[in-house]
């Protein structure tokens, strides 16, 4: 049993394929299950260009539902990844009210006082230390978390750069949210997206397996795709690390209400 809870349209302006082609791909691959979540707008049109706008929802929501009827033989979820900032709480809560999603993914990619054009990915801090930045995006992860707006923590670990180990940079904040995650009944996307990024890994990487097998962390798997060919892309890495570490099953959703499934 695979299911992929993490994919993107053209709605969301930073990918392409529609969700007819993304199942496809789902029933190639033999998948059991597939999520979409494109982006959900912000307020004020804050970063536009890369999510959809409030009238494409109903486009959206038509496109599953086709696909639903097209093809029976795989589940198919409504889902959104909702981006966490600071101040947006009121917003993103009517937002999620609004619709009958079946997962909600919470994602951090901007840090409010940020200046513009600095990405949790791609920042220039030149006067600052790493260790002051990882904290301003663990703790805005930490106040998301706590909202219990959310079902799932996707790519956790997005900030990282290559050979770095966020757990010893930051131990306080990364066992916090670990703490958190656990209180909030909430589950931890392993993402695979990693894979066809310089990384070479998952998000969360390879040293957050063993904590999260410790603090006994529901999990679930997502490839982030953006193109339908992205699919399920590297999931075999990414169930050879879960059989590893002994994760023998994940969690599943519908209506945003968990229930797992045992993986072979």
């Amino acid at each position: 049993m695979r299911i992929d809870y993490h994919n993107h349209t053209r709605l969301c302006k930073h990918a392409s394929g529609d969700v007819i082609e993304y199942v496809e791909q789902a029933v190639e691959a033999g998948l059991s299950e597939i999520a979409f979540t494109d982006h959900m707008p912000l307020p004020d049109g804050y970063d536009s260009a890369h999510r959809m706008d409030m009238h494409q929802m109903e486009t959206y929501l038509n496109w599953i539902q086709a696909a639903r009827e097209r093809f029976p033989q795989i589940t198919i979820l409504f889902g959104i990844e909702a981006d966490f900032i600071d101040g947006s709480e009121r917003y993103i809560e009517d937002f999620l009210n609004r619709f009958n999603f079946d997962l909600v993914i919470m994602s951090v990619h901007f840090i409010r006082h940020w200046p513009e054009g600095n990405w949790v990915f791609g920042y220039d801090f030149p006067d600052r230390s790493h260790r002051q930045i990882l904290e301003d995006y663990f703790d805005a992860m930490q106040r998301g978390i706590e909202t219990g707006l959310f079902d799932i923590v996707g790519h956790m670990d997005l900030i990282k750069q290559p050979g770095q180990s966020l757990i010893k940079t930051v131990p306080d904040r990364v066992s916090a949210i670990i703490d958190s995650i656990k209180k909030q009944k909430m589950c931890v996307e392993i993402n695979s997206s990693g894979f066809r990024k310089i990384h070479r890994e998952s998000f969360p990487g390879t040293e957050w397996f063993s904590l999260l097998k410790q603090y006994e962390i529901d999990l679930t798997t997502g490839s982030d795709s953006h193109a339908p060919l992205q699919v399920a892309l590297n999931f075999d890495s990414v169930y050879k690390m879960l059989k590893k570490y002994n994760f023998n099953r994940i969690v599943a959703f519908r209506e945003r209400k968990k229930h797992f499934i045992e993986i072979d």
